[in-house]
C-alpha cells in the first residue's frame, strides 16, 4: 500500500509542476537576467541553510537523548518541504512527519514528540529572531506593516506554548498527567469515527515520557540552546539568499530586504496556500517598492527568491522523500507481499484512470490545468456520455479487484485496456491514449503471476473479513504491549534484585557475629 501511496504522490507531483510550469518557466527566464555570481551565492545560502537546518533537528532529538544521524536529518527537512506543500495544517502534518519518523527509529512516544517540539520551538524561535530584526528595522524606517504585526504576535503565543509545555512537565508533571488523560478522550472519540483508537492508557504513557523529556531537557539546557542556535543560523542563512539575489539585480537596499524577509517570513506561516505560493511573492514585493524599489526588480527578485528557496528543495525532497522511513520496509519483502505491491500498484493506476474520466464527464473545468496529463488517459474520443461513465466505473470496480489479486479482475482489466487502447490508436488517432493503454496492459501482463486469486463472492468476504481481523489483531497488540511492558520491569525487581542481597545478608552478618 505504501508503494502505491508513492505512486500517487509521484502523480500528483508532476500534477503540481505541471500546473506550475508557467510560473517556473518566469523564475528561470528571470533569473538569466540577474548577475551570476550572487545567484550563484545565493544557492550555495540555500543548501546551507538546510543542512544547518537539518544539524537543528539532529540538536533538537540528541537533547531529548535520541541522536537520529545527520545525513538522515537533511533527508527529513527536505521531505517535510515536499510534503507540507499538500498537506492541510502543513505545521502539525510536519510535526506528525517527524514524530512518526522518531518512532520508527526507537523513541518513545513522550521522547519523539519533545524532539519534535523541541525542533519546533527552534524554527519558531529563529523566525522571532528574523522578525525582531525585521520589526526594528520597519520600525526606524517608518514602515511598519500591519499583517507582519499581527503574525509576529502570533508567532510568539505560539512559541510561549510550545515552550510552556516542557516547564510545566518539569515543574508540575502532574497537570501535564491530568492534560494528556484529558485529551486522549477527544481523540479517541475522532478516531471512533473510523474505527481506530489510541493505544491503552496513551494519555499517561505519554505524559510519563513527556515528563522525562522536559526533565533530561532541564539538566541539559546547553542542547536546548545548541538548538535554538542553529535554527537561527539556519533562519539568518535564509535571510541572506534574499539579500545576495537583491545585489544580483542592483537592489542593494540590505535594510529593505530584511524587513522583506521578515514579512515573508510571516506570511509562510499565516498564508492559505500551501507554503505560501503566491502570497510570499506578493509581500516581498509589496515591501521592497514601498522602500523605493521599482516593480519590475521587485517582483524579479520575489520571483527568484522563492525559486531558489523554495521550488529547488521541492524537487529535491520529491527524490529524498522516497528514502524516507515512511516508506521502508522493516523486513525482507517475501513473494506474498510482493504481489501484494503489484496488486497495490496496479489497482492504483487502474483507478486513476477511471476517476480522472469521470471527472472530466462532470467537472472538466477542474482538470484544465492537468491536460498534458489527463490527455493520456482521456477515453471521451471513444465514449461519450453514458458509455463513458459506465466504461469508467466497470474501471475502477476492476480496479479493486486488482487491489485483492482477483484473476478474473485481472482478464477483464487487460481484455477491457486492450479493446480501448486499439480503437483509440487505430480509429480515433488518439495516440497518446493508445500508448498509454498498451503500456499498461504490457505491465499487467508481465505481472500476471500476482494475480492468481480465483474470484468468488465468498473470497471477497474472506478478504474484508482478513483486513478486519487484521486490524483488531493489530490494536489487540498494541493494548497488550502497553499492559504487558511494565510487568517484565516489576518481575526483574521482584526476583533478581531483593533476592541477592537478602542472601548475601543472611549469610555475612551471622558469619560477622561468630567471628566477634
Amino acid at each position: 500500500m505504501k508503494k502505491a501511496l508513492l505512486l500517487i504522490l509521484g502523480i500528483v507531483t508532476v500534477c503540481f509542476l505541471i500546473a506550475n510550469a508557467d510560473y517556473i518557466s518566469n523564475i528561470l527566464t528571470t533569473m538569466k537576467t540577474g548577475a551570476l555570481l550572487p545567484l550563484v551565492v545565493s544557492c550555495i545560502l540555500m543548501l546551507a541553510r538546510h543542512f544547518v537546518q537539518a544539524a537543528s533537528y539532529d540538536a533538537a532529538f540528541e537533547a531529548v537523548g535520541h541522536r537520529t544521524g545527520f545525513w538522515h536529518n537533511v533527508i527529513l527537512i527536505y521531505s517535510l518541504v515536499f510534503i507540507n506543500t499538500f498537506c492541510l495544517f502543513s505545521g502539525a502534518t510536519g510535526v506528525a512527519f517527524i514524530i512518526d519518523d522518531a518512532r520508527r527509529q526507537g523513541c518513545d512516544a513522550g521522547q519523539s514528540t519533545g524532539g519534535a517540539i523541541l525542533s519546533q520551538i527552534g524554527y519558531f524561535a529563529a523566525i522571532f529572531v528574523i522578525s525582531t530584526i525585521g520589526f526594528v528595522t520597519m520600525l526606524l524606517a517608518g514602515q511598519m506593516n500591519t499583517l507582519f504585526l499581527i503574525g509576529g504576535l502570533t508567532l510568539a503565543g505560539v512559541l510561549v506554548v510550545l515552550s510552556s509545555m516542557f516547564f510545566v512537565g518539569h515543574l508540575r508533571p502532574r497537570v501535564l498527567f491530568r492534560f494528556f488523560i484529558w485529551l486522549e478522550r477527544p481523540i479517541n472519540a475522532v478516531l471512533g469515527l473510523v474505527r481506530r483508537s489510541l493505544k491503552a492508557a496513551w494519555g499517561r504513557h505519554t505524559a510519563h515520557s513527556f515528563v522525562n523529556t522536559a526533565n533530561i531537557l532541564a539538566s541539559n539546557p546547553k542542547g536546548t540552546l545548541i538548538t535554538v542556535g542553529y535554527a537561527s543560523l539556519s533562519a539568518l542563512l535564509n535571510m541572506a539568499c534574499l539579500v545576495a539575489i537583491g545585489y544580483s539585480f542592483g537592489f542593494e537596499n540590505v535594510a529593505a530586504l530584511v524587513a522583506a524577509f521578515a514579512v515573508a517570513a510571516i506570511s509562510v506561516i499565516l498564508s492559505p496556500t500551501p507554503q505560501g505560493v503566491g502570497v510570499v511573492e506578493a509581500a516581498i514585493a509589496a515591501i521592497l517598492t514601498a522602500y523605493g524599489c521599482s516593480l519590475a526588480t521587485a517582483t524579479a527578485i520575489a520571483l527568484v527568491y522563492r525559486g531558489i528557496m523554495f521550488w529547488a528543495p521541492f524537487c529535491i525532497g520529491a527524490v529524498l522523500l522516497s528514502q524516507s522511513g515512511f516508506f521502508t520496509s522493516k523486513k525482507t519483502a517475501s513473494e506474498e507481499q510482493r504481489h501484494k505491491d503489484i496488486g497495490w500498484i496496479s489497482g492504483t493506476l487502474v483507478f486513476l484512470v477511471g476517476v480522472v474520466n469521470i471527472g472530466l464527464s462532470f467537472v472538466p473545468g477542474t482538470f484544465a490545468p492537468f491536460t498534458m496529463l489527463t490527455e493520456w488517459v482521456d477515453m471521451s474520443a471513444l465514449f461519450v456520455g453514458i458509455p463513458l461513465i459506465i466504461s469508467s466505473i466497470v474501471l475502477i470496480v476492476c480496479a479493486v479487484g486488482l487491489v485483492m489479486r482477483f484473476r478474473t479482475a485481472w482478464a477483464i482489466t487487460l481484455s477491457l485496456l486492450s479493446i480501448i487502447a486499439g480503437a483509440e490508436f487505430l480509429f480515433q488517432g488518439t495516440i497518446q491514449v493508445g500508448v498509454a493503454g498498451i503500456a499498461l496492459v504490457a505491465w499487467l501482463f508481465f505481472q500476471r503471476n500476482a494475480f492468481d486469486r480465483p474470484f468468488s463472492m465468498e473470497a471477497v468476504r474472506a478478504s474484508v473479513e482478513a483486513g478486519r481481523k487484521l486490524r483488531a489483531e493489530r490494536a489487540a497488540e498494541k493494548a497488550k504491549g502497553a499492559k504487558e511492558k511494565p510487568r517484565p520491569r516489576v518481575e526483574k525487581g521482584a526476583k533478581e534484585k531483593p533476592r541477592p542481597r537478602v542472601e548475601k545478608g543472611a549469610q555475612a552478618k551471622p558469619r560477622g557475629r561468630s567471628e566477634k
